[in-house]
């Protein structure tokens, strides 16, 4: 039975594919790119080493595994998941990209100074965040950034800190991006960027940030380049990297270790190598676990909790944005609190799944309801891309920024996207309003001998930084 349900949940995420590719609409810009690669790693790649390898860590973790009839449930929960997202996202996002009619983009004295404006005021929160957080989080009480877990739900909190100091380390991602593409790709203005995913990967937390942060700056590069897909170059540069973010999941520390001479380089490739450190062995963690989440909560939702949450988990948009240092009584997680996995297994730090999360809300209805929603959120968003934004210098930098998020959204479900889009579209939006600022500043009075003054020292031919020049760079 589950060997005819892993067949039927390849042929489903193929026939996807395929009909998405047929439509014209699919790029590396489209939401559903995305969702199709989450799907295939957590939904069809997953199970089928769980089955095949007999991985059971997350098993273990969480206390509970699955009879056959609900190992075939989840798959079936997870494709049904895919077909309305994928029917919502593409039918909201149903336009063909044109990157021919792209323009090329010019940043005049203005622009450059409303963004160095921007990375003055941000800049140094951020900084003073990595510094901050450069062990990592506490929980024994004696660190910089401490955190203490909560019983009821296994969720961590910060107890000496607000989480708007302790994550205003995730600003550095668009302000590195945002130096790449105002500098219009000088080699130079690479620098930034690439200390800070070298300090993220230093760190070892935080591995997301790597991979959304080079997803980011290949978008850019590929608008730049008027080109849809990734190239071959620029996959087999990103091999690496997934290497990188793959052994630092497994081995925190492996960079230091490599730095301090107390780690092999080599184990970077391991996975390609047998025995120990092998690929099924290196995959087995929490990664990519997202199937066996699932299937727990499948299981326990309805049949152990005895209800569903009825969409309250986002009731907490309205109370997270609360410091706990202001309202030290703050409910940890959604305030209203139908449903609490951890209350029928070990679940502490464990993602739902937009698949989960649907499920959670409302069953079958709920799994559809949330992934239409999301699915024609993005592809509202896909569509207003392609039919206005891509014309805006600051539109591309925050589109570019935003997509990659979608991943976590995928793996996270619930608000997550919320608290990762503030930190990483605040410097764009930020640099966007202090360009009006400045130019209604000088606007206001053009007439006058001051507003004069202030036009001549804006108001110069649009400035360049001699630059790396792409096959399809126009300019």
């Amino acid at each position: 039975m589950i060997e005819t349900a892993l067949i039927a949940q390849v042929l489903v995420v193929a026939l996807v594919a395929v009909v998405f590719l047929s439509t014209g609409t699919a790029s590396m810009f489209h939401p559903l790119t995305y969702y199709l690669i989450f799907h295939t790693l957590v939904f069809v790649i997953r199970p089928l080493l769980v089955h095949g390898f007999g991985i059971d860590n997350a098993w273990l973790f969480m206390g509970y595994w699955p009879s056959a009839a609900e190992f075939v449930k989840s798959l079936t929960v997870s494709s049904v998941a895919l077909v309305a997202f994928s029917v919502a996202c593409g039918w909201a996002g149903r336009v063909k990209p044109d990157l021919s009619r792209a323009p090329t983009f010019t940043f005049d004295r203005l622009d450059i100074t409303a963004f160095a404006l921007t990375v003055a005021a941000l800049g140094p929160l951020a900084i003073y965040s990595a510094i901050l957080r450069q062990d990592g989080a506490d929980f024994t009480g004696t660190g910089d950034v401490q955190m203490e877990r909560d019983p009821l739900t296994g969720q961590p909190v910060y107890v000496n800190t607000t989480g708007y100091i302790a994550e205003a380390h995730s600003m550095g991602l668009p302000l590195t991006l945002g130096i790449i593409w105002v500098s219009r790709f000088h080699p130079l203005s690479f620098i930034p960027f690439i200390a800070f995913v070298s300090y993220r990967a230093y760190l070892g937390w935080g591995r997301w940030a790597i991979i959304m942060g080079v997803l980011g700056m290949v978008l850019l590069i590929l608008y730049h380049t008027r080109t849809k897909w990734f190239r071959w170059w620029q996959l087999a540069c990103g091999l690496p990297v997934l290497l990188l973010f793959h052994t630092l999941g497994n081995n925190r520390d492996f960079l230091r270790g490599v730095l301090a001479g107390t780690e092999n380089p080599g184990k970077l490739f391991s996975i390609f190598q047998g025995g120990e450190g092998s690929f099924v062995e290196s995959v087995s963690n929490q990664d990519i676990a997202n199937f066996d989440f699932l299937a727990f909560i499948l299981w326990a939702v309805p049949q152990q909790s005895g209800t569903y949450t009825w969409f309250t988990q986002y009731l907490q948009l309205f109370t997270e944005p609360i410091p706990r240092m202001l309202w030290p009584d703050k409910p940890i997680g959604a305030p209203v609190k139908w449903v609490s996995l951890h209350d029928f297994g070990n679940f502490s730090n464990l993602t739902t799944s937009l698949a989960g999360d649907g499920w959670m809300s409302a069953g079958w209805i709920g799994v559809i309801v949330t992934m239409v929603v999301v699915g024609l959120i993005l592809g509202r968003l896909h569509r207003w891309f392609w039919e206005s934004g891509f014309t805006n210098r600051y539109a591309v930098l925050f589109y570019c920024a935003f997509i990659p998020l979608s991943l976590q959204w995928y793996r996270d479900g619930n608000i997550t996207i919320v608290k990762f889009g503030f930190f990483s579209l605040l410097p764009i939006l930020l640099w966007i309003g202090a360009t009006k600022a400045l130019r209604l500043w000088i606007g206001d009075s053009a007439g006058s001998p001051l507003a004069q003054s202030r036009m001549s020292v804006f108001h110069k031919p649009a400035f360049r930084l001699p630059g790396v020049r792409f096959p399809a760079d126009r300019a």
